[in-house]
């Protein structure tokens, strides 16, 4: 055995390496070695070695490497404290979770998640690693607020929270306990004499598609789409909007805030209705077909929803100047 201020050796000439592993992590392991070095019987250069060798807890436990283990935890400290979520002088935490926050910047649109914390002032994403504030509002500055169900890419329903600022701004918002988060915002609403209006969804569906559409609008509707294969996951069906334009056909999807398909009126080959089996609980489904033309040669985009025949009849009528349809 040895330690800091006595060492005393223990010599066991039958040892396995389970001993010596054993004698390593519990007590340590003290080695004393003398070389001599010669060419042809004429001492060249001498060694002596000494080691310690022991587990990191038997080495602080006897005193050894103790300014290492304060770097060391003096580090860790200012990691935590860096990563740790600022809050103001007297600013309390009432919810904690999981939550995501739909970001949109020029060519970047995604859902950041980071911990969704709500304070008795704030609502704030907060992203440990590396530390940055993905979103923060003052509960002052919420003016309305509403869950929507919406479908995700996969197929699965989830719901948003879509928060109307003072600013003009609307922010969309996914929260692991929505139900708590949405009864809490409420509540701090109703205190300062607000209740939310309801849906404002169009609204925010209109502001952000007049900046795609500029070309005068002929029809649109609630539509959904058969979205192509992403990644591992298949064809799936997702809730949208379909706009017919003098232009164009387009499909914007609610869940992405943004335009999934876009067809020009001047590559379009054929609209028909057909039964098609939709899967899981659709079945058999009547299913508005537009084929049309691409750099691949041709492609077919599928929609399911209510008033298919007319929506036929509108974009064959739109598409005439364009050539024939089948």
């Amino acid at each position: 055995m040895w330690g800091l201020a006595t060492v005393e050796a223990t010599r066991v000439k039958q040892a396995t390496i389970d001993d010596l592993l054993e004698r390593v992590l519990d007590k340590g392991i003290v080695l004393s070695t003398d070389l001599i070095i010669g060419v042809a019987g004429i001492p060249l250069i001498g060694i002596s070695l000494r080691a310690a060798i022991a587990s990191v807890e038997t080495m602080i436990e006897y005193g050894y490497m103790q300014a290492w283990d304060e770097e060391l935890r003096h580090y860790a400290a200012r990691e935590l404290q860096r990563k740790k979520l600022a809050l103001a002088p007297g600013e309390a935490i009432r919810l904690d979770m999981f939550g995501s926050h739909w970001y949109s910047d020029g060519i970047y649109r995604a859902w950041r998640p980071g911990r969704l914390y709500l304070t008795d002032r704030r609502l704030i994403l907060y992203r440990q690693e590396p530390a940055e504030v993905l979103f923060q509002t003052p509960l002052a500055e919420i003016q309305d607020l509403m869950v929507n169900e919406e479908t995700y890419f996969t197929g699965v329903q989830r719901d948003l929270l879509y928060l109307s600022l003072a600013t003009g701004e609307v922010v969309s918002l996914y929260a692991e306990d929505m139900g708590g988060l949405k009864g809490a915002l409420e509540e701090k609403m109703a205190a300062t004499g607000r209740v939310p209006a309801g849906d404002f969804i169009p609204f925010l569906r209109d502001s952000e598609i007049s900046v795609v559409i500029k070309e005068r609008t002929v029809a649109d509707g609630k539509m959904w789409y058969q979205a192509p294969n992403a990644g591992i996951h298949g064809p799936t069906w997702r809730p949208g909007w379909l706009y017919l334009t003098v232009e164009r056909l387009l499909w914007w999807s609610d869940f992405d805030r943004r335009v999934g398909l876009e067809v020009p009126l001047g590559k379009i080959r054929g609209i028909s209705l057909d039964t098609r089996d939709l899967g899981g609980f659709l079945k058999n489904r009547e299913v508005l077909t537009i084929v049309y033309g691409n750099h691949q040669g041709q492609e077919e985009a599928l929609f399911s929803g209510e008033m298919l025949p007319q929506w036929r009849r509108q974009i064959k009528e739109q598409v005439l100047d364009y050539g024939d349809l089948s």
